[in-house]
């Protein structure tokens, strides 16, 4: 008989043995549905006493399967999944109290992770229904989006179709993105790249566990910052956003010193424009174009500093690609302003000679 336990049938055939899950889940789901039906069962549970029920349930429903009673462990708490089944297979528990099929999930992180584990299914109680309902199947296959609480979560949808979770929407598969060491930064590339593609002014600004941010939001007023600050913070912003800074096109620009620096600021615009225009090199030029010239040598510097390339493959990953980043910034600059034909030329010479 041990020749035909789940752990047996794992390590001959993963395959046959994830068919063999799946069939055991949809037996327990079924199961816990006939209870809700005939004994009004399930009613009155919370998140913790629900995760036991499901346990019992799984237990008495393991006569004529692979999985032995002893394969099932409840292990809450402060791991992932709620149970364990068979070694490699998981059971996530979750409910809501309200009579609709979507919830908040767990922490897109997953380093609470049970090690082993390949396989979890979520088993979700719909326990404002009368009678109580439960699905189960695939837990990548009913997340449909992420929003933050205290740090990124899923949000369940158990109605949604593979097709419509947020790892078709990602482009990537769950393994993937769960292992991946940068999930977090993946995550805040889609939203922002999404928000770019349908035109709004929106940014994520939950950030990755690579970059802090400060505790404190703060009124860009006068005297506020040093003038060294004040021209860093000038210096980032047309570093990241170029082509909008150029074509007076802020929004983004406010909404990233405020999300990623904590910096609040009204009028983005007047820190580049203010005075009107300027003659440089026997040309009339915007006032932009000074701020330019003078901010190219902390831009290159910024370039050069790792701690950026977070922020540039999200807002200008075309100079992470670059063999010549500042080059290529200067470029960018250069192609908003066709008229000034020399202006790539003016950056460039700032830069080697600063």
């Amino acid at each position: 008989m041990e020749d035909n336990n789940i752990i047996a049938i794992y390590n001959r055939d993963k395959n046959v043995a994830l068919e063999v899950f799946d069939s055991f889940m949809a037996k327990t789901n079924a199961f816990m549905n006939k209870l809700a039906i005939e004994e009004g069962r399930y009613k009155e549970c919370d998140g913790k006493k629900l995760e036991g029920e499901v346990v019992d349930a799984m237990k008495r429903n393991c006569a004529g399967t692979p999985f032995r009673e002893s394969d099932i462990d409840l292990i809450s708490g402060q791991h992932f999944p709620d149970i364990v089944a068979g070694r490699h297979y998981g059971v996530e528990v979750k409910s809501t109290k309200s009579n609709k099929w979507v919830s908040t999930g767990s922490s897109i992180i997953e380093s609470t992770r049970e090690v082993g584990v390949e396989h979890i299914y979520m088993l979700f109680g719909k326990l404002g229904g009368n009678p109580v309902e439960f699905r189960c199947k695939p837990y990548q296959d009913c997340l449909y989006d992420i929003a933050v609480t205290h740090s990124p979560r899923y949000l369940i949808n158990m109605d949604i179709s593979s097709e419509k979770t947020i790892f078709s929407k990602m482009k990537v598969d769950y393994d993937s993105f769960r292992n991946a060491d940068n999930s977090i930064e993946i995550a805040r590339k889609y939203y922002a790249d999404k928000a770019a593609k349908e035109g709004k002014s929106e940014m994520p600004w939950w950030l990755s566990k690579d970059v802090t941010v400060p505790p404190t939001l703060k009124l860009w007023v006068k005297g506020v910052f040093t003038k060294k600050e004040e021209e860093l913070f000038r210096a980032q912003l047309l570093m990241l956003f170029p082509k909008e800074i150029c074509n007076s096109d802020y929004k983004r620009s406010a909404l990233w010193l405020c999300t990623r620096m904590g910096v609040l600021k009204s009028n983005i615009r007047d820190l580049y424009t203010a005075g009107g225009k300027i003659t440089l090199h026997g040309v009339v030029c915007p006032r932009i174009i000074q701020w330019i010239i003078t901010l190219a040598p902390i831009v290159q510097d910024l370039l050069e500093d790792e701690e950026w390339c977070s922020d540039l493959n999200i807002y200008n990953p075309e100079l992470l690609s670059s063999s010549s980043p500042i080059e290529k910034w200067a470029m960018q600059i250069s192609e908003q302003y066709p008229k000034l034909k020399d202006l790539k030329k003016w950056i460039l010479q700032t830069v080697r000679h600063g």
